[in-house]
């Protein structure tokens, strides 16, 4: 590498927190709530994880975005994932090493996630990673989603940095595209996350095989 990042931006749900786990037991939840007489494994929640709630009821029930039944289930899951945000959660492996470490060299650090604000607020309360950061930042909060660039860019403005300064650290493709979207420096995909990397940009962003990986981009 030949440029050393002066602060991070990280995706929230399979980058820092393996959320998994607590986004299949809300989803099933509000499947009952609702009436559904159907829910889903691990396995079968994955693939409808990384773009926020609404596109996850969406695809879930296999209707538009905007049909009544997705936004039914959608305000459900919000509701209940905002009472139950981390009940299985957990930091991946070498988060919080990395968060503290950061900190040390003193690297701000922020969070974009399509997750609803409030589970967000809650979740990262619950894991202990609030205190790391200088930002974070949700749809919610006024923003469009990502691959949009706003969160990132208005989290780049929160720390003080040029975003051709910033690392964006996701595992999905829109994390990927908001990265080149904002102009970042480096764009890292986490392996661990839960969707392998896009082929098409292989060459353009930097895989991550651990997550401890990531100091390297600040000892340029």
């Amino acid at each position: 590498m030949s440029q050393s990042a002066k602060a991070f931006i990280f995706d929230l749900d399979g980058t820092l927190v393996d959320a998994l786990p607590d986004i299949r037991a809300n989803v099933n939840r509000a499947l009952r709530a609702l009436g559904y007489d159907f829910e889903l494994s691990l396995d079968e929640t994955r693939p409808h994880v990384g773009g926020g709630a609404q596109k996850l009821a969406a695809s879930v029930l296999g209707k538009p975005m905007d049909h009544p039944d997705t936004m039914a289930l959608y305000h459900a899951f919000a509701d209940i994932y905002a009472r139950h945000p981390a009940e299985f959660s957990r930091p991946f492996p070498g988060v919080m090493t990395v968060l503290q470490e950061l900190r040390a060299r003193g690297i701000p650090m922020s969070v974009v996630t399509a997750k609803p604000a409030k589970a967000r607020i809650k979740v990262l309360d619950a894991l202990g990673i609030s205190p790391y950061l200088a930002h974070a930042l949700s749809p919610e909060d006024g923003f469009a989603k990502k691959p949009a660039p706003d969160m990132l860019l208005e989290c780049c403005r929160a720390m003080r940095v040029e975003p051709g300064e910033t690392v964006m650290v996701g595992d999905t493709l829109f994390d990927i595209e908001a990265g080149l979207n904002a102009g970042c420096l480096y764009i890292c995909h986490c392996a661990h996350g839960y969707q392998p990397p896009p082929s098409a940009y292989l060459d353009r962003i930097i895989c991550l095989a651990r997550f401890e990986e990531l100091l390297r981009l600040v000892e340029a």
